[in-house]
């Protein structure tokens, strides 16, 4: 129902006159009926004005509220910490990704805005992408997929670009419903990984604690579902379309030129 709608108030109005009327004695929108005193009329007019006065507070407290929630919201910091970086280091605009290798909205930005973003803003070398591990717990296969790619860095000898690969071809395979070492063993020995550090690494776990600190500091920042996004401190949450970043990135690269 409209709340706008005069209609829609004479409704709501008539409903709640007649809830008074019957009550008999009833302090409502601040008007006291007792004893009889007021007349049908006198009240009516009484409620409708309550009920204007009522529905315009609720109306001023909704856009309040949604005013706030379109306020962009910042975030104090460096959330680069030592993760993979796809692009210009020195790009004067920095994207921070929290995301979960599973998780299917992870999977609409990467097909979808990333895209866009890297062809027009970090193959450009206006900015950089640095992905952090957000692996939610509910999704079985996000850990040991940011796991393995974690070793694919450590041991491969051109980490961060390796890392990249590995990352599309995790997001590729993972969102189709599996994580398979073995076929992803193959692929990053295809990129010159050692096969046999690779392993080691990803049966020590040697990466749980880098991952947990990913998490903790996404959850810092107040991010806490994937993806998220700290774009020059400003946060951006969930699958996002492109327009959206761009209208963060643009006033961000005006000012650097």
């Amino acid at each position: 129902m409209n709340l706008n709608d005069k209609n829609s108030k004479n409704v709501i109005a008539a409903i709640l006159f007649a809830s008074v009327a019957i009550s008999g004695s009833l302090v409502f929108f601040g008007v006291k009926i007792s004893n009889g005193n007021l007349t049908d009329d006198v009240l009516q007019t009484k409620v409708f004005k309550g009920i204007e006065a009522y529905i315009e507070n609720e109306q001023k407290k909704s856009a309040d509220a949604q005013a706030e929630a379109a306020k962009p919201k910042f975030v104090e910091g460096d959330f680069t910490d030592d993760d993979a970086v796809l692009g210009d280091k020195d790009a004067p605009v920095t994207i921070v990704e929290f995301s979960d290798y599973q998780c299917p909205y992870c999977g609409i930005f990467e097909n979808e805005a990333y895209l866009k973003i890297k062809s027009q803003y970090i193959d450009t070398g206006k900015a950089k992408l640095v992905f952090r591990d957000f692996p939610l717990s509910f999704h079985p296969y996000a850990y040991p997929s940011a796991l393995f790619a974690e070793c694919a860095r450590s041991v491969s000898k051109n980490p961060d670009a390796d890392y990249y690969k590995v990352h599309d071809k995790l997001f590729e395979t993972v969102q189709n419903g599996k994580f398979d070492y073995d076929a992803m063993s193959k692929f990053a020995v295809s990129l010159g990984i050692n096969k046999t550090e690779l392993k080691t690494c990803f049966d020590s776990d040697k990466f749980k604690d880098e991952i947990e600190a990913d998490q903790k500091a996404g959850q810092s920042a107040g991010i806490n579902g994937t993806p998220g996004f700290i774009i020059n401190g400003q946060i951006i949450s969930g699958a996002q379309p492109f327009e959206k970043f761009q209208a963060v990135i643009e006033p961000i690269l005006k000012t650097t030129k």
